[in-house]
């Protein structure tokens, strides 16, 4: 008798188990050799119909960071995915310079920007596109229904992405524009782009070129810029400037909280079409 019921605990257990078990919190994980961070929040709906929002940390950032709300934690989505039941990936970069380790990291977003990335011509868009193939298949994920969010560096990657790949619907770019230094974005078709951007960015300046306050000495491209290439491909651009924020992300959030009662990540969640799915 009591081997028949422990035959039918594991049997029960056996057909509970759809996937990586969802988790009180983020779960560590690898691809590619890079590390990262995967959030399934407890309402996921059924694998296979869940939605992915990738998140890009700035330049000189982390994951890790992230995660443990030390730094960008605008960025932090675990909140916004309780509310609203999606997937959230805390990719990480690789590192943007020689000497600083591999704390330290940053993505080609092309135009110059940013430090090692871009100078040894690191592919991100081949990685993070394998990256969502490896998450949709471990984690359930829609590919139909993968969004990015990121904050400079981060922000300047995820434009990248959805003007040369078909991995993403929509993205949500924070003080960072499309840098590529083209006239069109053949992916760009019926794709969506929320950008925000600091009124007083001395960093990232919203009318490009190099920031006073800028570390890399890259000229970036306007904002007016990156609409004009989104738009003309056949995208849609929208552009909201914050008043009295600067480059940094905590700022930003502060007054989007103040001016519309809401955290970036439920913004980010709403513009994505996710709030309330």
């Amino acid at each position: 008798m009591q081997t028949r019921w422990w035959k039918l605990l594991f049997a029960l257990m056996a057909m509970a188990w759809t996937g990586p078990a969802l988790a009180a919190g983020p779960v560590s994980d690898h691809f590619d050799g890079r590390g990262m961070f995967v959030y399934t929040p407890a309402n996921a709906p059924p694998a296979g119909s869940r939605a992915l929002v990738l998140v890009l940390h700035g330049g000189l950032g982390n994951a890790q960071r992230i995660v443990e709300k030390q730094a960008e934690s605008g960025l932090n989505l675990d909140a916004a995915a309780d509310q609203h039941g999606f997937v959230v990936a805390y990719l990480d970069g690789t590192p943007v310079t020689r000497r600083m380790g591999g704390r330290f990291l940053g993505w080609n977003a092309g135009g110059g920007c940013c430090g090692v990335p871009y100078e040894s011509g690191v592919d991100d868009v081949a990685y993070i596109k394998g990256a969502v193939a490896f998450l949709a298949t471990k984690y359930g994920i829609d590919p139909h229904r993968v969004f990015a969010i990121g904050h400079s560096n981060g922000a300047m990657m995820a434009q990248r992405l959805l003007c040369e790949s078909d991995v993403l619907v929509a993205g949500v770019a924070i003080s960072g524009p499309l840098n590529l230094p083209v006239e069109r974005c053949p992916k760009a078709a019926g794709k969506r782009v929320l950008a925000l951007h600091g009124a007083d960015d001395e960093n990232v300046p919203i009318a490009g070129g190099v920031g006073r306050k800028g570390l890399s000495g890259v000229a970036f491209a306007s904002e007016a810029r990156s609409e004009q290439v989104v738009t003309a491909s056949g995208g849609a651009y929208t552009l909201q400037i914050v008043p009295g924020a600067d480059h940094f992300l905590d700022h930003i959030e502060a007054a989007v909280e103040k001016r519309e009662g809401m955290t970036i990540g439920e913004k980010a969640a709403r513009y994505f079409g996710l709030a309330g799915s």
